[in-house]
């Protein structure tokens, strides 16, 4: 009986890390915080809230992230926002999201992505200081590699601290996405992409239909390259590219790319 008692225990346990998730996504259009959690590490009395004005809300309009660096006075803010459950880290997982300042005169914001394996103790593994205002209407786009994690169980968010209400008003946040490349079925690709690794050229050749732009980021997000197509193959020179991971959007397919 005992016997039976610890394999049946073994499966379950079995399958409950081969049913854990890899993805997730969130737009935070529907007002909620569900999924999500967080604290106010200062101790002021304001962190994360969900805004949907056209100064502190969403990417598209709608509600997004947002922590503020003044209210009815400046802030100095050390706010914690992450994930109530955690999520398998594979070898293509990648964290994409959106960001801006609430403020393009007081815009000297600083955040970054936190990870932990208890929910207690966070690392921040990524950051950005902002040296200069987004345009009006414009957002910075992000492309987080996860891979050195891979095999972790890991929750996952954003930390603004660091800022103050004298020179920054607010970060915002939207569209939040885990993803894993190898996710993407074959037959959802409508092109190929070669050789990878590679050292000098990556080509690219369209299968199903036409393709129209390819945009590069390298491992920590940054725009290296923006090319419009107007064939169905491309020869992109990577000569120049420091070694390294880049990230290939092909007409919205992300695809990990290693410079040797």
């Amino acid at each position: 009986m005992k016997k039976t008692l610890l394999i049946a225990l073994c499966l379950l346990a079995f399958f409950n890390v081969q049913a854990q998730e890899t993805t997730f996504s969130y737009n935070f259009d529907n007002n909620s915080f569900d999924g999500w959690s967080g604290y106010d590490a200062d101790g002021d009395g304001y962190t994360w809230e969900l805004h949907n004005s056209t100064i502190s809300g969403g990417f598209d309009g709608s509600y997004g992230l947002y922590s503020s660096c003044y209210m009815n006075g400046p802030l100095t803010p050390d706010n914690y926002l992450y994930t109530t459950a955690t999520y398998l880290i594979t070898e293509n997982s990648i964290l994409h999201f959106f960001h801006c300042q609430s403020d393009i005169v007081y815009f000297q914001e600083n955040f970054g992505v936190i990870i932990s394996e208890d929910g207690i103790n966070f690392t921040e593994i990524w950051s950005k200081e902002y040296t200069e205002p987004y345009p009006n209407d414009k957002w910075g786009e992000e492309y987080i590699d996860l891979s050195e994690y891979a095999g972790k169980n890991l929750y996952i968010g954003f930390r603004h601290h660091d800022c103050n209400g004298n020179t920054a008003n607010g970060i915002r946040i939207d569209n939040v996405e885990l993803t894993s490349v190898e996710s993407v079925q074959e037959n959802e690709i409508s092109f190929k992409i070669y050789p990878n690794p590679a050292s000098d050229f990556v080509k690219i050749s369209a299968v199903k239909s036409q393709l129209s732009k390819v945009i590069v980021y390298n491992n920590i997000g940054v725009l290296v390259d923006e090319i419009e197509l107007d064939s169905d193959e491309v020869e992109i020179n990577i000569s120049d590219y420091s070694t390294g991971v880049y990230f290939f959007d092909v007409d919205g397919k992300i695809v990990k790319i290693i410079k040797n």
